[in-house]
């Protein structure tokens, strides 16, 4: 096809581009808005209970037979388990980015069953679940009341049961938790001493609860085959009992005389919560809490938007005085973050059409690169959503930094057209066909060139694949439509719009001032060009040291992962000392939250007592979560307020605190910051890992790259050791399992059997009265029966003696670790600290403590020292490209050579403005190496053609160089402005805007500036060496006559 085809098609250009238009609009409409796509790795979580086993139990007999089966899972990269005091296991196991997670899912379901024949009976009646882990929050509902008579039990549970099944049926909803629930349950609480007056145990009334507490069919009377029947019945009987007075009504034992002891005679029957372990508020006040969270791919603002739509529907029901609160709703920041990235977007599009009229000057010449830029960006949307993209924060930042690269093309054939049609004194059609002819291959080629930029990294893999991936292929489409768009589109456009400039017609002031500093800068140019050839050694030694100077700075700017955000929430960890109980827990809470409620900047805060991420249920411990008011109300950011709370928190001496952001990415780790463990390998035991997390501790708050450090660990909890005669048992015919299933039951709540209510299962539990175990000496109230018959109390059988053990066990990989949680402090970034942690391991801690990664951590160690692949990468891809272009392969090396200095601008930016060698600068870094690239190819394509047909190559490299300045100096100018909002952006999202676009601007600066003097000094050398085929002394005589005509002007 030849490049004037299109020119006379100018119909067949527009269908062309309308298509183009209309898959993209199609695209825009059923594209999934998400924060992030889904490059968090799929999460199963495994949960477990042994009611009234300690943390060491629950780790050896339950977690230990799991772990074992579960370990080497096709896909899995780690798992971790944390077996506590109240008897609860949690394992998660984390797999690559890559796997199914169904698939996953199943695998571990499949694994789990086959533990289970190794676990306690226990265990199996209380069940193990195994559920995908929903990567992000959501939303939270808050139900909440100021009637009295609507107490904390009654709003969990009409939450349960009119609002969760609602919920859960809402297309992309993942997952719906009720935080703190008090889940309803028959209790059962036992008073010891009248049972053992009646000569009862304990297993005595579960023996009667399972008995008459049960379902049962009763048959059918008239069944078939019968005769002679004319009526078919079936029969009914007491099945299941459902209320309080029908289980006091049980008989636990009937005597000789007809008398019964009954439960109420040995216990208190009620109908409350089934546990107590937790409760949860909004800013001081109790509240039912929802958490929802969302299936991985859906769009997050429609599943909101339902969610809410539901809420309202649900509310008509409400009984007087009950009301609902949503106080936090991701979709506020995700909404807020693309609402800002579109600002930008627009802003740069601005940007780029006012320089695009001040660089062509007239308004025909301006609307055809105003008309080809939204054609490219609305196109690629349809793209996108053929490949299964989502809007995104990234494919729109990548668009962001596509619009400077798009209006690349539609400027240079109509500058192109123009300056043909004013030297050639010949009609726009005409110089269109003539210019294309000369610009379809480097229009081609460089489109191809910017394309082989961004292929090599989207085949990394893992999390960084991924990301690289959003960017890259958004680009990659723009770019190939805009190629499509500058072949048809714009020079039909060209051939009907553009007119011959008017002789003698004069043009703006603004304009003339332009073209005069545009001409003086052009003689300026090839001024400094004729030095710079002649003096290749300076040169060359100037650009060894910016290769110097890279390498250097590569190493001094910090890295990290992805930029921090401020996401409009963190959460606050309050820890008391260990064995604290839930009361004295709730005092400090209360305080707590008053402080953070009175601040200024704050709008909720919510409270789940009695949790910890990292720990899970317990006692002395508190989560906040403190959601501040909207970017546009409050006046500081929340670095500020994270600020405050910590040097409040930190006068409270009864506890310590904990502050930390979310994580960057939903669902990649527990909270922002640095996740690390330290292992027990090899022959350490349980009291080294205590003794090396303490020494870790002690230097980690010594070192100033980091503000707070805080462990999981819980060692020395104060435990009440029972020390049982087994010899003495024996001798009175004790049973071992009649000395402990007592213990548990009264002190542990045991879970018996089932009742219902409501359409729904509840659980029924047994467990001793609270005033009967409160201290040690309670023991002495429980008895077991011997073979003979008698009541003998436990403390018969043995000792109890005060000690102190683990509050809970947390394994990783295996291995028996502890969870650390480290924040960067000021001005640091996340790779310094890690390897700081990695310094003061090796240095302080001993060979058997080792060190793992995990969360977003895991993912940066795994992607650390990948900049110079992906450069490298970049440098071989564009290399072919360009020596299969030009059939050489020396023309393409003046391409490379000139490209280090434009990543040179790139880092001293961001290491003048203190910020960090992450993944978005990386991803900026390739698209500026693409278009300085880009802007290298215009004048090698251009000096090699007049080298081609016999010129020198110095006055090849002058011409071409003179000729492409001026669309060079435009679109790069286009370029750098449009990246200029991403540099001064605020607002939600702004650090990743901040980290895109500074680089990338400060690199196609120097870009400008030095690297259009690089490439034709290059493209000489090149060709020196390709003359002499060794180097010589870099002597070269033909200049001495350039120096003399310089001076010679100079003179003048």
């Amino acid at each position: 096809m030849k490049p004037g085809f299109f020119i006379e098609r100018p119909v067949l250009s527009t269908v062309l581009s309308l298509l183009i238009v209309i898959i993209g609009i199609i695209g825009l409409v059923l594209l999934p808005i998400e924060q992030y796509p889904q490059i968090t790795p799929p999460v199963v979580k495994i949960g477990a209970s042994y009611p009234g086993a300690n943390a060491t139990t629950v780790s050896q007999a339950v977690a230990t037979p799991i772990e074992q089966e579960l370990n080497g899972t096709p896909g899995m990269i780690y798992m971790e388990s944390s077996s506590s005091n109240s008897g609860g296991l949690s394992i998660t196991v984390t797999f690559d980015v890559n796997t199914n997670a169904d698939l996953a899912a199943v695998e571990i379901q499949n694994r789990v069953k086959l533990a289970e024949s190794r676990l306690p009976a226990e265990v199996l009646q209380s069940g193990i679940t195994v559920e995908k882990q929903a990567p992000g929050q959501l939303l939270t509902i808050a139900l909440t009341s100021d009637d009295p008579k609507y107490d904390e039990i009654y709003l969990s549970n009409y939450a349960t049961i009119n609002i969760l099944d609602v919920i859960r049926r809402i297309p992309g909803v993942g997952r719906v938790s009720n935080v703190g629930s008090r889940y309803y349950g028959m209790q059962i609480w036992v008073y010891p001493d009248r049972l053992a007056s009646f000569g009862l145990t304990i297993k005595d009334l579960q023996d009667a609860l399972k008995d008459q507490n049960r379902e049962s069919a009763a048959g059918e009377l008239g069944k078939q085959p019968i005769v002679n029947v004319d009526v078919a019945m079936p029969i009914t009987a007491q099945g299941r009992l459902s209320t309080v007075s029908q289980f006091e009504d049980i008989v636990v034992r009937a005597n000789n005389d007809g008398s019964f002891i009954r439960m109420r005679d040995v216990a208190r029957v009620s109908l409350e919560a089934s546990s107590y372990s937790t409760e949860s508020g909004l800013n001081g006040k109790y509240a039912t809490m929802l958490s929802i969270y969302m299936l991985p791919g859906v769009n997050a603002m429609e599943v909101a938007e339902e969610v809410k739509e539901a809420m309202v529907q649900i509310k008509q029901d409400f009984p007087e005085g009950l009301d609902y609160l949503i106080p936090f709703d991701m979709t506020e920041y995700i909404g807020e973050s693309i609402h800002e990235v579109y600002k930008t977007l627009f802003e740069a599009l601005a940007l780029v059409i006012i320089v695009v009229f001040l660089s062509l000057q007239n308004w025909r010449a301006s609307i055809i690169p105003i008309v080809a830029v939204p054609i490219s960006l609305v196109g690629t949307f349809g793209f996108m959503l053929m490949m299964g993209f989502s809007l995104n924060m990234l494919t729109l930042l990548g668009l962001v930094l596509s619009i400077g690269i798009v209006v690349d093309d539609a400027i240079v054939v109509v500058e192109n057209v123009e300056r043909i049609m004013a030297e050639k004194k010949i009609g726009a059609r005409e110089a269109t066909h003539l210019a294309m002819n000369q610009l379809a291959g480097a229009l081609i080629a460089t489109s191809l060139v910017l394309a082989a930029v961004f292929v090599p990294v989207s085949f990394l893999d893992g999390i960084t694949g991924s990301l690289y991936r959003q960017f890259s292929v958004t680009i990659v489409v723009s770019v190939l439509i805009s190629a499509v768009v500058a072949l048809t589109l714009s020079p039909a456009m060209c051939a009907l719009i553009l007119r011959p400039e008017e002789e003698g017609k004069k043009k703006n002031v603004v304009f003339r001032k332009i073209n005069s500093w545009l001409a003086t800068g052009n003689s300026k140019y090839a001024n400094i060009l004729m030095k710079v050839i002649s003096n290749p050694r300076r040169v060359l030694a100037g650009f060894g040291m910016v290769m110097v100077f890279i390498f250097v700075l590569n190493k001094v700017v910090p890295t990290s992962f992805i930029p921090q955000e401020d996401q409009g929430y963190f959460t606050v960890e309050l820890e008391m000392p260990e064995g604290t109980t839930l009361e004295r827990m709730r005092t400090v809470t209360d305080r707590a939250i008053g402080y953070v409620d009175s601040l200024e900047d704050v709008e909720y805060v919510q409270n789940v007592t009695g949790s910890s991420p990292r720990v899970g249920t317990n006692q002395g411990r508190t989560t906040l979560t403190v959601i501040l008011k909207s970017w546009k109300e409050r006046k500081k950011g929340v670095d500020e307020v994270m600020r405050d709370v910590q040097k409040e928190f930190y006068n409270y001496p009864e506890i310590r605190s904990f502050v930390s952001r979310p994580p960057v990415i939903p669902g990649l780790g527990s909270a922002g910051g640095v996740e690390m463990k330290l292992q027990a390998k090899s022959d350490a035991q349980w009291d080294d890992l205590v003794a090396a997390t303490d020494t870790f501790m002690y230097y980690a708050e010594k070192s100033k790259l980091i503000s707070n450090v805080s462990s999981s660990l819980q060692s020395e909890i104060p435990q009440l050791y029972f020390d049982v005669d087994r010899d003495q048992a024996m001798l009175l015919g004790v049973p071992m399992s009649d000395i402990f299933s007592t213990m548990k039951a009264y002190l542990g709540s045991v879970y018996v059997n089932d009742f219902n209510m409501f359409n729904r299962i509840y659980k029924v539990y047994i467990q001793a009265d609270q005033s009967y175990r409160a201290t040690a000496n309670d023991i002495n109230l429980f008895f077991v029966k011997t073979k003979t018959g008698d009541m003998v109390p436990l403390t018969a059988l043995g000792k109890t003696s005060y000690t102190t053990g683990p509050g809970n066990i947390t394994r990783f990989n295996m291995y028996t670790s502890a969870s650390m949680q480290v924040t960067p402090s000021a001005g640091h970034s996340s790779g310094q600290v890690m390897n700081e942690i990695q310094r003061i391991a090796k240095e302080h801690l001993p060979e058997n403590i080792g060190v793992a990664w995990s969360g977003l951590s895991f993912q940066e160690q795994k992607a650390s020292g990948q900049t110079g692949i992906v450069l490298g990468l970049v440098f071989l891809f564009v290399f072919l490209f360009l020596a299969a272009l030009y059939e050489s392969w020396t023309v393409p090396i003046s391409v490379l050579l000139s490209l280090p200095i434009a990543a040179l601008g790139a880092f001293l930016g961001i290491w003048a403005l203190g910020l960090d060698n992450d993944i978005y600068f990386q991803i900026g870094l390739v698209a500026l190496i693409g278009l300085a690239a880009k802007n290298a190819i215009l004048i090698v394509e251009f000096a090699k053609e007049q080298v081609d047909s016999g010129m020198q190559p110095i006055f090849a490299a002058m011409q071409a160089a003179k000729l492409r300045f001026r669309p060079i100096l435009m679109t790069s100018l286009a370029f750098v402005l449009g990246m200029l909002p991403m540099v001064i952006a605020s607002g939600p999202g702004s650090a990743s805007r901040h980290s895109i676009g500074t680089g990338v601007f400060f690199g196609m600066i120097i870009a400008i500036t030095f690297g259009i003097i690089l490439v034709p000094f290059f493209f000489v050398l090149v060709y020196k060496f390709k003359e002499k085929l060794r180097i010589p002394e870099l002597k070269f005589p033909k200049f001495l006559k350039i120096k003399k005509l310089i001076k010679r002007n100079e003179n003048e």
